[in-house]
């Protein structure tokens, strides 16, 4: 392992939100924010050279990077798989490359790790290849030494992320079949000890590195979700959430209040971990897009570039009021198509992005973060 100078660690405070802009942590170890403003761009990141122009409102073409920190993103999400992934999802090289410019920038870096070859969500958590038919106690070992091995890397070069997510919408479990919960206790309780030697690896590589569980569901599912992992042991250091009307609910007063109640709990704050919102309906490629029918939208939230930016504002305005909130993430603003492109090269979250399809940033682009 190769030896690091002596650093003054700066511990990453998930304080009180602030009316006004927080300030980093810039001095030490970790770049880090008390109220977290983040964009998962890792699609960006696995784009292959030359990479896509992106343009501001007015047509002048910007960096991604320095234009997320000029609008007010003060975190880059950043999701890893094992195996070797392909586009859209980027290798540990080019997440490893995205995380220096972030830094320069003085941005903080939220690692979210799926523990698969392929999307981890509610429908998917399934084993890596190089993982399949371990036996829960050596598959734990697997997961400590992998995580820890991924973020050391992220040490070694001068940037450790602030926040580390031990699995990505792990509402089912993870690493299925071995992780999968149902409804058991004795589920629950595999589910955990697989968690808690990702989060072990993670603290083993970067003590001061803040620990994630990240669910997803409606309200009455989170809840009684959030309490059976609770219940089971699960240790961390803040509750993320995915938060999309059509899946989770219109109603975001209910949602976050559901969050609220989960980081009273247990005194541990909570994250809006995803949201986006479509602002056409309309496609540009070949690839189906995940939202492309009204009745997927919520009332009064149209597919608009005016109502996108509303449902950020709606969103995050319904959890700042509450104690335990510390952040949002939007969920790959930067995912976008060219024109020759077409099939599986193109993007099937083109029309939830914050630029249109000539890579122009929209409205919500600019939403405010207050």
């Amino acid at each position: 392992m190769k030896q690091l100078l002596p650093l003054i660690v700066v511990v990453f405070a998930l304080g009180s939100c602030e009316d006004h802009p927080p300030r980093p942590n810039t001095s030490g170890e970790i770049i880090s924010y008390d109220t977290i403003k983040a964009w998962d761009i890792t699609t960006y990141a696995a784009f292959p050279e030359p990479k896509p122009f992106f343009y501001d409102s007015i047509g002048q073409k910007i960096n991604l990077v320095s234009f997320a920190k000029k609008v007010g993103v003060n975190t880059l999400r950043l999701r890893v798989l094992t195996g070797k992934p392909e586009f859209p999802h980027a290798t540990v090289t080019q997440l490893l490359q995205l995380s220096k410019e972030a830094y320069a920038n003085k941005m903080a870096i939220w690692i979210d790790f799926h523990y698969s070859d392929v999307w981890a969500d509610p429908g998917n958590q399934t084993v890596p290849k190089q993982w399949e038919g371990l036996s829960l106690a050596v598959l734990s070992d697997s997961v400590k030494a992998y995580s820890q091995r991924i973020i050391q890397q992220f040490v070694d070069q001068g940037t450790p992320p602030a926040i580390v997510q031990v699995g990505n919408e792990i509402s089912p479990g993870m690493l299925w079949p071995v992780g999968k919960f149902t409804s058991s206790p004795s589920e629950a309780a595999n589910v955990v000890m697989l968690f808690q030697a990702g989060a072990n690896g993670v603290k083993a590589a970067s003590p001061k590195t803040k620990i994630m569980v990240h669910l997803a569901g409606n309200s009455t599912t989170l809840w009684w979700l959030g309490n059976q992992y609770l219940t089971a042991g699960m240790q961390f250091d803040v509750w993320g959430f995915s938060y999309y009307g059509n899946w989770h609910g219109c109603d975001a007063k209910i949602f976050t209040q559901t969050c609220q109640n989960l980081g009273l709990r247990n005194g541990k704050p909570f994250i809006i971990a995803e949201t986006a919102h479509p602002f056409t309906l309309g496609w540009h490629d070949n690839t189906g897009n995940v939202f492309g029918d009204t009745n997927q939208l919520c009332a009064t939230f149209t597919a608009t570039p005016a109502k996108q930016r509303a449902w950020l504002e709606y969103t995050w305005n319904a959890g700042k009021i509450h104690s335990q909130f510390r952040g949002m993430g939007y969920w790959e603003p930067a995912w976008v198509t060219e024109k020759t492109w077409g099939g599986l090269q193109g993007s099937s979250w083109e029309n939830m992005a914050l630029f249109d399809f000539n890579h122009k940033a929209l409205s919500a682009a600019y939403f405010p973060w207050r």
